[in-house]
């Protein structure tokens, strides 16, 4: 498990979950943020804590719309993320942050050759536990068939799919080799989804 800062205020008042241990480590549930900019800028401290080159709030060429993180790192490449706190499952903030990254795939950044696109929800957990992974699970799946990447917040890291042992670590993301990086490629490219045939303007 990747080491958490404990001196982190987002993982002060964290939850234990003694059920769920890794290397004899129980795994930790963060304390929700209250809106969107605490998320993202929690986000951007923590990819520029681990060497990312970042940028917030770039605008497309054509000023049609900008992405809250432009993140790049040599071991990885460039991603493109749209942060999104998704309060009480409202479903509309999930899929206006869906449709805003579809958009921005679509975009020309020419300052940027952004190699994964991915959504950050900062999910409200106020629901249970329950819910709160039939949501997340079901957010992945669409998500990975739109070859999208999502941020896993308890991970910190971005995962395609429900096969959480297939992402890109927040953290250290220089401990991905080029043989990891092609196995995201590859099923990234096994999707069916077909970017060439979306159009924002339609």
């Amino acid at each position: 498990m990747i080491g958490i800062p404990t001196d982190d205020p987002v993982w002060k008042d964290a939850e234990c979950d003694e059920e769920n241990v890794i290397d004899g480590i129980p795994q930790l549930t963060a304390v929700e943020f209250t809106c969107g900019e605490a998320y993202k800028a929690y986000l951007i401290a923590l990819l520029e804590e681990y060497d990312w080159d970042v940028e917030s709030e770039v605008m497309d060429d054509d000023e049609h719309g900008r992405i809250d993180i432009i993140a790049e790192h040599p071991a990885v490449g460039c991603v493109g993320i749209e942060v999104k706190r998704t309060r009480n499952y409202i479903r509309h903030h999930i899929a206006k942050g869906t449709g805003q990254i579809l958009n921005y795939r679509s975009y020309t950044f020419s300052d940027y050759d952004i190699d994964y696109w991915a959504l950050a929800p900062g999910f409200d957990r106020g629901s249970g536990p329950r819910k709160f992974k039939q949501v997340r699970n079901m957010i992945r799946r669409i998500l990975a068939e739109l070859k999208l990447g999502m941020v896993s917040r308890r991970r910190e890291a971005i995962t395609f799919g429900k096969k959480l042992n297939l992402g890109i670590p927040l953290r250290e993301p220089e401990s991905l080799d080029e043989a990891d990086i092609q196995r995201i490629d590859e099923k990234i490219a096994d999707r069916k989804w077909d970017v060439t045939e979306y159009d924002p303007r339609e």
